[in-house]
């Protein structure tokens, strides 16, 4: 699958500036009841691929969304830029242009082409003029890999191609960090290079600023700067993927990361453990 090389002019440059691009500081954020995020503190410097990991309901895409501003926080602090985005009074819109983001699902408009699809945001948004729009649309397809697809609608198209078309998409608006929810998870598994591909290019190729939520354990070895391991909503350990892959330093990672490795091999040495679902909880 013949991928383009990033082209830093299409994908668009890092703020260049010291100190994190994001950074969250004692963050909580609740569903009624359900603590979902407890007391987050993490930071993501330019250029840098993190990579977050951890059993469903640990909080890891509520953590994505939240620095998204699609869920409201109750506590803490959110810094984007050197500037808190969770203060009043923040342009919302304005804040999602420079944080680009993209889900499991990919929401991908059925009725317009993948044309239509990347351009209606920018000419609608940042009032693009539409051939400028375009071009920049034909750009990122390159850098996608699907530059014979513009005309075509998203029922045309695989699951793997919808996936790259939604990076694209993402792309539009010349992020300054792009986040990335299990953008695999719902793909069949034949389709997964390819999005893993797109996502490698843009880490090397160009240092575009990444936070990915993720179960692919290879592209957290091979691409993550480093890699965070979250559980019951709370951050348990983090560092380069080679110490927390391999030499996991607290007990709840190790078993998580054989039961994970272990489902690549086989299932005949896995057990059921009491307690496993009430521990791990809900919320992403």
């Amino acid at each position: 699958m013949p991928v383009s090389v990033v082209d830093e002019r299409v994908v668009g440059t890092g703020n260049g500036k010291l100190g994190p691009v994001v950074r969250l500081e004692r963050v909580r954020k609740s569903f009624g009841d359900n603590l979902v995020l407890d007391g987050i503190d993490l930071e993501v410097a330019s250029g840098e691929v993190l990579v977050v990991i951890g059993p469903s309901g640990s909080g890891k895409s509520t953590l994505l969304r939240c620095v998204n501003l699609l869920e409201p926080i109750q506590e803490g602090r959110i810094f984007f830029e050197g500037h808190e985005i969770t203060a009043k009074g923040v342009d919302v819109t304005a804040v999602r242009q420079r944080i680009g983001i993209v889900f499991q699902q990919f929401n991908l408009f059925p009725h317009l082409t993948v044309m239509n699809n990347l351009t209606l945001a920018a000419r609608r948004i940042r009032k693009l003029p539409r051939a400028e729009a375009e071009n920049r649309a034909r750009e990122l397809l390159d850098v996608v890999g699907l530059p014979e697809k513009a005309d075509q609608h998203p029922h045309q198209l695989s699951g793997g191609q919808q996936q790259r078309v939604a990076i694209a998409r993402a792309l539009m608006m010349s992020p300054t960090v792009v986040l990335f929810d299990e953008v695999t998870s719902a793909l069949d598994p034949e389709l997964v290079g390819e999005v893993l591909v797109v996502m490698r290019d843009l880490a090397r190729g160009h240092g575009t600023t990444m936070l990915v939520v993720t179960h692919e354990m290879q592209f957290a070895r091979e691409v993550g700067d480093r890699v965070v391991f979250m559980d019951g909503g709370r951050i348990v350990e983090q560092g380069a993927p080679r110490d927390v892959l391999d030499n996991p330093r607290e007990e709840r990672t190790r078993r998580f990361l054989r039961r994970t490795l272990a489902l690549d091999h086989a299932l005949d040495d896995l057990t059921v453990d009491e307690g496993v679902d009430e521990e791990e909880g809900a919320g992403g």
